[in-house]
């Protein structure tokens, strides 16, 4: 009886040091106070297509000291400059390292998804996010990196019964950014017109469907425009779908042969990626752009530059105009001819 109450004893006391043991070890895996620093080969980068593959800046980074041995994850962050890391692009980093090398593509990619311009300057801040078991997060001090970012635009094609079915003439769409999005105009001649989606302008892949939401790549049926008329195109092939919906664009206004009564309509250029009027005679006045003959959304404005809802656009000398609408850039032209 004397062995066994000894035995107990003893394992007792074994239990309180090991508890000692692991509390002693949470007491100093805490934040830590010396924050993690990262540091940036070069402060300005202007990229080029062409070098997409090439290193673009190189991060190097030390981990913060949580006191004992911890596996660290961590992330770097980028944001628009000022914006307080609101809604910020990551991109996590494998463990164990402490240098990062970004490609120009990559680069580029982040400044495209923050939706900053192409081809001008735009101020990033960036900083390192640390942190063990998603708790204990550190963040370092921010740094300043100038990107000038390029455009990295992709297609895809749109053949269909609208156009006898001809791939090297069928509409585009385009990505702007070639994040799988995908949008395009297309006039259909008829209800019910069929159509498919292709890779390039020929038939070797394709996106079908067989419930005219979801897209199956290289199987499927037709695609299916249920309305005539001109529609917008959207295509997601990160999620396999693509939607339709009626949009064309018109010209109204004082200065149009129908004044403010009705639109003259405007045709899509998809080589131009722009809505245009060809050849219309405008005499002195004003005019505006809108969608689907409502005034539901409509452009205004001043010296090239449109604003959605903006002043009407004055016109001083009458005579005959080729007219373009640029969405993309939100700008217009009135040229004489």
């Amino acid at each position: 009886m004397k062995k066994i109450l000894k035995l107990i004893s003893l394992l007792a006391v074994a239990v309180v040091i090991f508890s000692c043991d692991k509390d002693e070890d949470m007491a100093v895996a805490n934040v830590p106070t010396d924050n993690n620093t990262l540091i940036a080969d070069k402060s300005s980068v202007v990229l080029v297509k062409e070098n997409a593959d090439d290193t673009s800046v190189i991060f190097n980074w030390k981990n913060p000291n949580y006191g004992v041995s911890l596996s660290v994850t961590n992330v770097l962050q980028f944001a628009v400059k000022g914006s307080d890391f609101a809604a910020p692009k990551e991109i996590n980093l494998d463990a164990g390292i402490l240098t990062k090398e970004l490609s120009v593509l990559e680069l580029n990619n982040i400044m495209l998804n923050l939706n900053l311009p192409v081809n001008e300057a735009s101020d990033l801040d960036v900083r390192l996010k640390s942190s063990v078991n998603n708790s204990m997060v550190v963040y370092s001090q921010s740094l300043s990196l100038t990107v000038t970012p390029y455009a990295s635009i992709s297609y895809l094609y749109a053949p269909g019964a609208y156009q006898n079915w001809d791939p090297a003439t069928a509409e585009t769409l385009v990505s702007a950014t070639s994040n799988g999005e995908y949008i395009g105009y297309i006039k259909f001649s008829a209800p019910n017109t069929e159509f498919k989606i292709t890779l390039q302008k020929n038939w070797d892949n394709s996106y079908g469907t067989d419930d005219n939401v979801n897209l199956i790549y290289n199987g499927g049926g037709n695609l299916k425009a249920v309305s005539e008329g001109y529609q917008m195109l959207k295509v997601d092939t990160n999620a396999l779908t693509f939607n339709l919906v009626p949009y064309s664009m018109g010209l109204i206004g004082s200065a149009t042969p129908t004044g403010w009564d009705s639109d003259t309509d405007m045709i899509w250029n998809s080589t131009t990626q722009q809505w245009e009027i060809a050849n219309i005679f405008l005499t002195a006045g004003e005019l505006k752009f809108r969608l689907n003959n409502a005034w539901d959304v409509n452009y205004g404005g001043a010296n090239g530059v449109i604003v959605v809802g903006g002043d009407n656009i004055s016109l001083a000398v009458p005579g005959n105009y080729k007219v373009t609408l640029d969405l993309i850039n939100l700008k217009y032209t009135l040229v004489k001819i």
